[in-house]
């Protein structure tokens, strides 16, 4: 179902090494790219979020007024979105999007030379049975080698003899060889966990990669705690506080927040997943995960600036108005949109 978009990115990805003939520069300018072009659905998402955050308080003055009536809660929620023109999937779509849409990258890094360097699956197939036969690769490889091309061009690279065989047999071109060198590393291969290849005898090449886990995963814990920062807390209103001082027995009534303990979570499981991923893939995935990252942060500090600092600052003046009022008129706080719906014993 997503190949086609394995085919787009594969070849945008082709026309940029072409382009610029440099694998990991390829990466990081397409990663830019495709961040810039999701920001703005991510601006939308924290946009939407934001306004339901706004409205978390009223959200929970459902919930409390009736705990047992799911029925009904869903129904004032509801009532409540459309007053103010919110929809709940505004913030849900572009982060469904965003995870559909790195499928297709995780495939590409795998087999960059079907992908990028358009070598057809049937050639992919050719390639491999001349390496296994002249000893390069073993049975296993071969047979997965559609899926994950990388150690094909490893062998190609290795294997003069094997290289001109397949030129001559026209499986390929020698501009199709992707070079996946960068900065001495080869992004090609996959970051080791295990510490005997760090300081064994093929160190050369494992422990330089050790930098692409490392800032992947400095880079998401600075994104998870700038995010958190520029987040909007719900709080209680200045209203639900002086209804409480008129009421004690309200104190403390009104529910959680439960995105509080999502984010919590997610503090700690996306770095744990993503250390997973990146020593699970080749390392060209820790280059797109940081340039990821820091475009995400780029972002969080965006919709702070937009949307989540102008709001605190409206919300700042609506509480000194509120208290200018109550000191001047000693009204009672006029009705909000659920004092309609409250029980008449309230």
């Amino acid at each position: 179902m997503l190949d086609p978009l394995y085919r787009l990115f594969g070849w945008l990805l082709g026309i940029m090494y072409d382009w610029i003939g440099n694998y990991g520069l390829v990466i990081i300018l397409f990663t830019l790219i495709f961040r810039a072009v999701l920001i703005p659905l991510g601006l939308k998402s924290s946009r939407s979020m934001v306004r339901q955050q706004a409205l978390q308080p009223d959200i929970n003055e459902i919930k409390r007024l009736y705990p047992k009536d799911m029925q009904r809660q869903q129904q004032l929620q509801q009532e409540l979105m459309k007053k103010h023109n919110i929809s709940m999937a505004a913030g849900c779509l572009p982060s469904l999007l965003q995870l559909i849409l790195i499928w297709p990258i995780f495939t590409i890094f795998r087999a960059p030379l079907q992908y990028i360097g358009r070598v057809s699956v049937e050639n992919i197939g050719n390639i491999a049975a001349v390496l296994m036969k002249n000893g390069v690769i073993t049975e296993s490889v071969a047979n997965n080698a559609a899926s994950m091309d990388i150690p094909l061009l490893n062998g190609l690279r290795s294997s003069a003899t094997s290289l001109a065989e397949v030129v001559n047999s026209g499986y390929m071109q020698l501009n199709q060889l992707i070079n996946t060198e960068f900065l001495g590393m080869d992004l090609g291969m996959t970051p080791s966990y295990n510490p005997g290849d760090w300081f064994g005898a093929q160190s050369a090449i494992f422990l330089p990669l050790l930098v692409w886990p490392i800032l992947t995963i400095v880079t998401m814990m600075i994104q998870m705690r700038i995010t958190r920062m520029t987040t909007l807390t719900p709080q209680i209103s200045k209203e639900d506080k002086e209804r409480e001082k008129r009421n004690p027995a309200k104190a403390g009534q009104t529910p959680k927040d439960p995105s509080a303990g999502m984010m919590k979570s997610m503090t700690w499981m996306m770095p744990l997943f993503m250390l997973i991923t990146v020593f699970t893939l080749p390392a060209a995935m820790g280059v797109h995960w940081v340039i990821a990252n820091l475009m995400y942060i780029l972002q969080a500090w965006l919709g702070y600036v937009f949307y989540v600092k102008p709001y605190r600052e409206q919300q700042m003046m609506d509480a000194a108005r509120y208290d200018k009022r109550l000191q001047s008129e000693g009204d009672e706080p006029k009705k909000s949109f659920l004092d309609r719906f409250r029980p008449k014993a309230e």
